[in-house]
């Protein structure tokens, strides 16, 4: 298989796929009536064909695979959740049910099936494919396929859990312990004694992965072990290449085989590298071994199978999450799976869309909400993780700053920015700071956000208002940059940065600049609401009104709020030093949060409008992939 590495180009085109419905027998969603810790009733959209569970441990990810898992016919949740006399589940109460896609004569249709887990005289711990049920919040079928039930999906599964992945070396040497076995009971008081145990039964392994057939222990009838699996450049040679991508080696033959040579079964993998170093499991990674059988199990699969990886991030340095995250969209561009996974890595969320996260947190109540889209940067944050990639927003002066971060503290973001002012005001900003800006895509995360006296009368979005007769025009680019991305005062002028050289500015380069001006002004220039300065939408509400009898004069007067607020300060603090103006301005804009009445929020909630805007942008697929280029 030949892989795409460029992450935004995989998306797209898997997007795409999933609207055209290439994705045959896909679960479009699943919801929970009652089950484990989640809130009852949780809903989970599968939008993207790679899902993303994220949480932090104990909310119940795992959980959820098991869940997925239990859903294709054939497969029972009870493989993995089985009830115990230490961990007894609650009867005939645990339930979910999911919807997915099926081709009919009419198209693609969308088929309901719930599994409820019932005690059976069989199995105790027996899922049944139940009758449709409308309360549960089901819809309702006209069509089902049985009197009273839908068949449920035909999928094939792969589930693994990378902590569970141990090799055959590992089970034995770390874990194993027996009581019953005499002979071999006596290698396990302690580690040196594992060693002799593990070195008197290579010499078993090593017959098997040099090819012999039919290896049996000295004194047994019984086979110990399966078929040898060789992956080679003659046999496998896109796995062998894809194993080595992942893992960053140079292996040049790869052998595995399944066989209780270690007393318990479990997988052995011995590699050869180009140098000609041979090794097993044992002196290898724990990620290693995980990976080669993972990649084994991915790339056998039939085309549109449900794969489920529990925490795949484990034992893998981040280049190797990376590229494992490379593999697994090429992986669905190509075959067409379903893959949902469980993670808590940084690495793997990051550069995703929204709609392929899933965000698990705990509630006050105990029980486990899911949000069904959330940005990666959100989804960092909440795992712990740091916020490393924080938007910068650069505004007028304090009062601007002190009222964003205000507003981003009510929105719960005021993590995901950093907000700065810089001296010399509006002015400085947009002909000085602006077109330095907009030329340089290391600037893509700087937002710049100006006073609502600063905005055109007719402010020009260069994707939807420039035509494709005017992109070429100097002369009207030169004027949409001049007069319609901010209010300039007189004498100020945007230049277009160009190399002059000795024959002078040419044409083609500024229009080229003009261009990219208003490009990055569509985005990264913002205001607050019309004609509206900070002091403004503080003093405009009822209870600084009332307590200061601040009138409509003093609010929309010439210096736009100011001297009402130098009053303030002054009468209250003494001065109308920076230090006490500023402790005024948060005294100020405290008391505007929040009124009933909707006009006195009109200003409020056009700010929070655009804040989210640029939270939005910042965090976008759109925004990637112009910092990618």
């Amino acid at each position: 298989m030949k892989l795409e590495y460029n992450i935004n180009k995989l998306i797209k085109s898997i997007g795409q796929a999933y609207n055209d419905d290439k994705f045959v027998n896909y679960i479009k969603y699943i919801q929970f009536p009652f089950y484990k810790c989640l809130t009852p009733n949780t809903h989970i959209d599968f939008s993207f064909p790679l899902t993303m569970l994220v949480g932090k441990n104990g909310t119940g990810k795992s959980s959820i695979l098991q869940a997925i898992y239990g859903a294709p016919k054939g497969k029972s949740t009870g493989d993995y959740w089985f009830s115990t006399s230490v961990d007894p589940i609650k009867e005939n109460k645990n339930k979910y049910f999911y919807g997915y896609s099926r081709e009919s004569a009419d198209g693609v249709i969308i088929k309901e099936v719930i599994k409820t887990r019932q005690n059976s005289g069989k199995d105790p711990d027996y899922w049944e494919t139940d009758r449709l049920n409308t309360s549960l919040g089901m819809k309702p079928d006209d069509n089902l396929d049985k009197e009273t039930r839908n068949d449920p999906v035909n999928k094939n599964v792969v589930y693994f859990d990378f902590r569970g992945e141990l090799s055959a070396f590992d089970k034995y040497f770390y874990f194993h312990k027996t009581q019953n076995d005499s002979n071999s009971k006596i290698y396990e008081i302690n580690r040196k004694e594992a060693k002799q145990y593990v070195r008197k039964r290579s010499k078993y392994l090593t017959r098997i992965v040099n090819g012999e057939k039919n290896v049996k222990l000295r004194n047994n009838s019984e086979v110990i072990h399966e078929q040898l699996n060789i992956i080679n450049a003659s046999s496998h040679h896109d796995w062998l290449d894809i194993i080595n991508y992942i893992l960053g080696k140079n292996y040049s033959e790869i052998k595995y085989v399944y066989h209780r040579a270690y007393e318990t079964w479990g997988i052995s993998t011995v590699v050869k590298t180009e140098s000609g170093l041979q090794y097993s499991e044992a002196n290898a990674g724990s990620g290693e071994n995980a990976i080669i059988n993972m990649v084994v199990a991915i790339m056998s699969a039939k085309p549109n199978s449900l794969i489920l990886l529990d925490e795949p991030e484990v034992s893998l340095h981040p280049g190797a999450q990376k590229r494992l995250k490379i593999f697994l969209l090429n992986s669905i561009e190509k075959n067409h799976h379903q893959i949902i996974i469980s993670t808590h890595s940084s690495v793997l969320i990051e550069d995703m869309p929204k709609n392929a996260l899933k965000l698990l947190e705990c509630n006050n109540n105990g029980t486990v909400d899911v949000s069904n889209e959330v940005f990666f940067n959100e989804a960092f944050f909440n795992i712990n993780e740091q916020i490393t990639d924080k938007a910068l927003i650069l505004c007028e002066d304090i009062s601007a700053k002190i009222l964003i971060e205000k507003i981003l503290r009510e929105m719960g973001k005021e993590d995901y920015f950093n907000v700065q002012y810089r001296h010399g005001g509006a002015d400085t900003l947009i002909t000085k700071h602006f077109p330095i800006l907009a030329l340089d895509q290391i600037y893509n995360n700087v937002f710049i956000i100006l006073d609502g006296d600063k905005m055109p009368e007719n402010l020009i979005k260069y994707s939807k208002d420039v035509t494709a007769t005017e992109i070429d025009d100097v002369e009207v680019l030169n004027n949409y940059v001049n007069n319609n991305i901010a209010k300039l005062p007189k004498n100020a002028v945007i230049n277009p940065l160009v190399d002059g050289g000795n024959g002078g500015v040419r044409e083609d380069q500024k229009i080229e600049v003009y261009r990219e001006y208003l490009k990055y002004a569509e985005h990264h220039l913002l205001f607050l609401p019309k004609d509206m300065t900070p002091e403004m939408i503080m003093l405009s509400d009822s209870s600084v009104k009332e307590e200061y009898s601040i009138t409509d004069e003093d609010i929309y007067s010439e210096d736009k709020g100011k001297k009402a607020v130098n009053s303030i300060s002054r009468n209250e603090i003494g001065d109308t030093e920076l230090n006490s103006l500023e402790s005024t301005y948060k005294k100020l804009i405290n008391k505007h949060f929040r009124s009933n009445d909707p006009e006195e929020n009109e200003n409020y909630n056009a700010v929070i409008q655009t804040l989210q805007s640029v939270y939005n942008y910042h965090n976008s697929s759109e925004r990637q992939l112009v910092a990618s280029h």
